[in-house]
C-alpha cells in the first residue's frame, strides 16, 4: 500500500489538488470572520477531501468509479464556494484568484477524463455533460 500511496502523489491531479489545498489555507485567514469558520472551514475540508477521494480511487481499484463521483460532487461543491469567495473579494493578492481558477480548471479535466475513461472501458452509459 506505501508504494501505491507514493504513486498517487506524485500523479498530476494529486500535485493539483495539494496545491489548490495550500491556496485554501492560504487565503481561508482574509475572510470576514462571520464567514472564516464557516465558508472557509467547508473550503478546507473540501480540499481535504478532494486529496482523499483521489487516494482512495488509486487504491480501491474495485470502486475507483465511486470515488470519482464522489471527487467530482465534492469538486463542484467547492468551485461553487471559491466562486462565491472571488465574487465578494475575500481573496487578496495579485494574481491569486486567476491562479486558484487555472488549478480548478486543470483538475476538473483531469478527473473528468479519468471518469469518461473508466466509464468508456466499463460501457457505462454516461450521463451529457452541461454546457458551462
Amino acid at each position: 500500500m506505501g508504494n501505491q500511496l507514493k504513486l498517487v502523489s506524485n500523479t498530476r491531479i494529486y500535485l493539483d489538488a495539494r496545491a489548490l489545498l495550500d491556496e485554501i489555507l492560504d487565503i481561508m485567514p482574509n475572510f470576514p470572520r462571520a464567514y472564516k469558520f464557516s465558508v472557509g472551514a467547508k473550503m478546507q475540508d473540501l480540499g481535504i477531501g478532494l486529496i482523499e477521494d483521489i487516494a482512495a480511487a488509486y487504491m480501491d481499484k474495485p470502486n475507483r468509479l465511486h470515488h470519482l463521483i464522489v471527487f467530482q460532487t465534492k469538486f463542484e461543491t467547492l468551485k461553487t464556494l471559491m466562486r462565491i469567495a472571488g465574487e465578494r473579494q475575500w481573496i487578496k493578492g495579485m494574481g491569486r484568484h486567476a491562479h486558484i481558477i487555472e488549478l480548478m480548471d486543470a483538475i476538473g479535466k483531469q478527473s473528468t477524463a479519468w471518469k469518461n475513461s473508466m466509464t468508456a472501458k466499463k460501457g457505462v452509459e454516461q450521463m451529457p455533460e452541461s454546457e458551462s
